[in-house]
């Protein structure tokens, strides 16, 4: 008669762990939920991206400086990135300056 092999052996809990048949609701809910993600409002995103695009410029205007020279397709890109930039940093501007302009308005409203 054939032995079929056994499956492997179910873990050893370490030393002091609580069985899950023995923990508590919380404590099982303490193991299991993943910590929340970090919420950022968009506008901090929005200059993290701007700050992102000039560290990647001044990067690679550091790199010219110091004698490299590029190929026609990366400098299509870092132009293209530069643009983006611009076009982004211009929308933050409006924005803010549209917000500025909405808490004087409400001010200067009489009730």
């Amino acid at each position: 008669m054939t032995v079929l092999p056994v499956g492997a052996a179910a873990p050893v809990a370490p030393p002091g762990a609580v069985s899950p048949s023995r923990a508590s609701f919380g404590e099982l809910l303490r193991v299991r939920l993943p910590a929340a993600p970090e919420v950022r409002p968009a506008g901090v995103r929005l200059l993290e991206k701007v700050e992102q695009a000039r560290a990647r410029l001044d990067a690679a205007l550091a790199e010219a400086r110091r004698g490299r020279s590029f190929t026609a397709g990366e400098l299509l890109s870092l132009q293209g990135d530069a643009y983006r930039a611009g076009q982004t940093l211009e929308l933050a501007s409006r924005l803010v300056e549209q917000g500025a302009q909405s808490v004087r308005q409400a001010v200067n409203t009489q009730v």
